[in-house]
């Protein structure tokens, strides 16, 4: 019979540091793309017409640095048919950024790409899935071919790229196939990216969006991937183990006076609104468009009137809800060493944190009376009030739900 030591499971590691901290300025310029792709949350297609102007973005890149940003992640729409690429990245260099850019591939060529080679530390090229589900995301036959075939222009500049997938609840046993490719082409790297539901995904893939039990499995199989071929396989996840060392980080302290410290990724799209975090975000916690008013003008107007506040309570709840969950997973994984082994390290079993940010901020927002203001407490909260490590939810909300990412400069255009 073994002894009680030899069948307990091993003691967890300490958890990884987070992706997703640097603070990241994520640009959409453009909705005009030349594949419509339907798990595209930005609407892009060929006939899409909103477009940001070179120079309000400029304004809006100098502002972002002065709040602290560090990192330009340029999406789309396709960012290589947009005229103002190469001006913005090379000012993102100029002023000590690091740049990374998302695009299909299919309009790299070797002209085009030695003047922007230069400006750009990282390519994120979206490959998702084996080449069937690809041309079938696409809506075109032969685009993995053609974007696998684009890639020579790459490895021709020495740019470093690697391959950005999306995440849906039916296309995990595809990924294998996307980190072979990536070995095959000399990709750095691979980033498996969970499906968010906004734009044409939100119609075209509504039961699509990876649940819990999608991303454990994700989970497993990008460490099994990244130790079979030698490649790193990113998850946008973070740990439940990364949840009580990372607070601070997740849950800034109110009130909230620099607009990165609750904000570390800022997205503005392409009709020239900016939102925090994601893109899923309530409305009410936007910070409002470049057309209106500069970006510096923006984010201050939101911390005055308690944006800032506002989104460090919705982050407030997804904490302490996914620790209370998370307790709960982990018992389960004591009792059953085999599954404990794999949720070894690596921060544990992975949430989609950005997502259940933007889940409780659009609840707290559907409680949110029409005639509230920004006060400070406008959805029924002090502004210094701490939510308690257990017990009732002050505001009445459920602890179920689903789970949240903590996504690096890289998306999915």
């Amino acid at each position: 019979m073994a002894d009680a030591a030899s069948t307990a499971p091993a003691a967890r590691p300490a958890p990884a540091t987070p992706t997703g901290l640097v603070p990241v300025l994520q640009v959409h310029p453009l909705t005009r793309c030349n594949l419509a792709c339907a798990h595209c949350y930005t609407d892009s297609g060929p006939q899409a017409s909103l477009a940001l102007s070179p120079r309000r973005l400029a304004g809006c890149l100098e502002d972002a640095h002065a709040l602290g940003y560090r990192q330009l992640a340029v999406s789309g729409g396709e960012p290589l048919l947009w005229p103002g690429l190469g001006g913005l990245l090379a000012q993102a260099r100029a002023l000590g950024w690091h740049t990374t850019l998302t695009t299909n591939g299919l309009l790299l060529d070797d002209r085009r790409w030695q003047v922007l080679a230069p400006q750009v530390d990282l390519v994120a090229v979206s490959i998702d899935g084996s080449p069937e589900a690809h041309d079938a995301l696409r809506g075109r036959a032969g685009a993995h071919a053609a974007t696998v075939a684009r890639l020579s222009v790459l490895r021709r500049a020495g740019s470093a790229f690697g391959f950005i997938s999306t995440l849906t609840q039916h296309n995990l046993d595809g990924m294998e196939s996307v980190v072979q490719l990536a070995v095959e082409q000399g990709a750095v790297s691979v980033q498996l990216h969970p499906l968010g539901l906004q734009g044409r995904a939100a119609r075209d893939l509504c039961d699509a969006r990876p649940d819990g039990h999608e991303l454990m499995a994700a989970w497993v199989e990008a460490r099994r991937l990244t130790a079979l071929y030698r490649t790193p396989v990113h998850l946008d996840a973070l740990g439940f183990d990364q949840l009580e060392p990372w607070r601070d980080r997740l849950v800034p302290r109110r009130p909230v006076r620099l607009l990165s410290a609750v904000a570390p990724l800022l997205i503005v799209q392409a009709d020239g609104q900016v939102l925090p975090l994601t893109h899923e975000i309530a409305p009410p916690l936007a910070l409002g468009s470049l057309h209106d008013a500069p970006l510096a003008a923006l984010a201050s107007t939101w911390l005055d009137r308690g944006g800032g506040d506002q989104l460090v309570q919705a982050c407030e709840i997804a904490w302490h809800d996914l620790r209370a969950r998370g307790a709960g997973r982990h018992a389960a994984l004591d009792a059953t060493p085999g599954l404990h082994a794999h949720a070894e390290g690596d921060g544990g079993l992975p949430v989609d944190w950005f997502e259940e940010v933007a889940r409780h901020s659009q609840r707290l927002a559907a409680r949110r009376p029409p005639s509230t203001g920004w006060g400070a407490d406008a959805w029924g909260w002090a502004p210094d009030r701490r939510l308690p490590a257990r017990g009732a939810w002050p505001i009445g909300l459920s602890s179920a739900g689903r789970a949240p990412a903590c996504p690096p400069g890289l998306s999915p255009g």
